[in-house]
């Protein structure tokens, strides 16, 4: 007999799965291609150090100044790397960027010196960068306001995705701990690259800058002063993704009674987190003041959540202190995710059009540099030596300097609202992306 309600219900799943994907065409093309790449990326990760020392014969020191020489080679390249996108097209960048990024991957099998490996780095750094910015001007150009938000949140929750996946299958190859196991994993994430180069040919070829008439100053960007005012207010605050890498675990580890896998349990508890609702944190923030408003929101989130985190210093139990640090990261994943959101909305809708690569390379300065200074930070502030008050005002410290910060935001984006450089786009903030005919069918 045919169950009527059960029907209904797997047809109500249906719908709820379909709710949270990305439409179909470009945006869904766009999604498979950054879940192929970030796979290959998450199934390198934890295997590129041991690759380089063990198998390539580096010294640890060597691979720490060969990678940070090329990050910063790579920061000093994101806004020129931007233009080249907005001058000759996002997506053919983007795609040309992802072989760049697989051809220097595959490069590391043949690395057998120092000088060797910091060439390499570099082009792959210089790909990176070049591709991240190259990718937000291709978002840019695929709707405004709202969907385009949601869409940049989607691939946020696929890239977790991604990673997670990969730094799962990764274990099969510290298992093996072997030279032939460490290059299936390199040309694996090469091969990575390029299949994800692929769907980017249902992503429509946006007109260049020239092709639009719209040219814009050279250093455009590094003239728009409130922009840049946005742009390092949020690279400022996003300091809680390294608060999430660095100084949580170590802060586990080194100062609390809380079993030594908690620290596994709250990192993959955020992912989870941010993979199933960095969407729905995300509505509204296609619109600027909503956006400036969430990052301020966050802001003050983060420091409720870092407070509860120095806390579990003063807590013996470790079955309460695994509670506090369960409670403190919540908080920590609700910051996050609304300070991803805010960001992404800001970035986007106070950009003008047409310049979309340059002002994301630009943009992603912000957390560039957030990223490299932030070890001395927080190793300074939230771990230092001594009694624990001294690491517990470090913690509460930074919670204040970036509550502080983040509620600037709403004030210094209606600064950059008067100056009138904004996106025409940010007042039509419900566009929705062109659906196939499939889909309106």
């Amino acid at each position: 007999m045919f169950d009527v309600r059960a029907a209904q219900a797997k047809r109500g799943a249906w719908a709820r799965i379909r709710g949270v994907l990305p439409e179909r065409g470009a945006p869904r093309a766009l999604a498979l291609s950054t879940f192929v790449g970030q796979t290959g990326s998450g199934l390198l990760l934890p295997v590129s150090a041991l690759f380089f020392t063990r198998s390539v014969g580096l010294t640890p020191s060597q691979v720490g100044i060969g990678l940070a020489s090329a990050g910063l080679v790579g920061l000093v390249a994101a806004v020129p790397m931007g233009r080249v996108a907005d001058r000759f097209g996002a997506r053919g960048t983007y795609a040309a960027a992802l072989l760049v990024q697989a051809f220097a991957t595959a490069s590391f099998a043949l690395m057998h010196s120092l000088w060797a490996f910091l060439a390499v780095s570099t082009v792959a750094a210089l790909a990176e960068r070049g591709g991240s910015a190259a990718r937000g001007a291709v978002i840019g150009g695929m709707g405004t306001g709202e969907a385009r938000v949601r869409l940049r949140a989607m691939l946020k929750s696929v890239t977790n995705a991604g990673l997670s996946i990969g730094t799962a299958l990764a274990a099969f190859a510290l298992a093996a701990d072997s030279r032939g196991a460490y290059l299936t994993v390199i040309f694996v994430n090469a091969a990575a690259y390029v299949a994800a180069a692929l769907p980017l040919a249902k992503v429509p070829s946006l007109p260049s800058k020239e092709a639009g008439g719209r040219s814009r100053t050279r250093r455009a960007v590094l003239k728009d002063r409130p922009y840049a005012l946005v742009t390092v207010a949020c690279g400022v605050t996003s300091i809680h993704y390294d608060v999430l890498s660095l100084a949580l675990p170590l802060w586990i580890a080194g100062h609390t009674t809380a079993p030594k896998w908690g620290i596994s349990a709250v990192i993959v508890a955020n992912t989870v987190l941010v993979v199933l609702l960095q969407v729905p944190f995300s509505r509204g923030t296609g619109d600027v003041a909503t956006a400036a408003v969430v990052v301020r929101r966050s802001g003050w989130v983060l420091g409720a959540g870092w407070t509860l985190i120095a806390c579990v210093t003063f807590v013996s139990s470790p079955a309460l202190a695994l509670a506090l640090l369960v409670a403190g990261m919540t908080l920590h994943t609700a910051g996050e995710l609304w300070h991803a959101a805010g960001a992404y909305g800001l970035s986007y809708e106070l950009a003008p059009a047409g310049s979309h690569g340059e002002y994301q390379g630009f943009f992603s300065l912000g957390r560039g540099v957030t990223g490299a200074l932030a070890p001395i930070v927080l190793t300074t502030l939230c771990l230092a030596p001594g009694a624990d008050w001294r690491p517990v005002t470090g913690w509460l410290s930074l919670g204040l300097t970036v509550t502080a910060i983040a509620a600037l935001v709403p004030s210094l984006v209606r600064r950059a609202q008067r100056t009138g450089t904004a996106s025409p786009a940010a007042a039509s903030v419900t566009t929705p992306f062109p659906r196939t005919a499939q889909d309106t069918a």
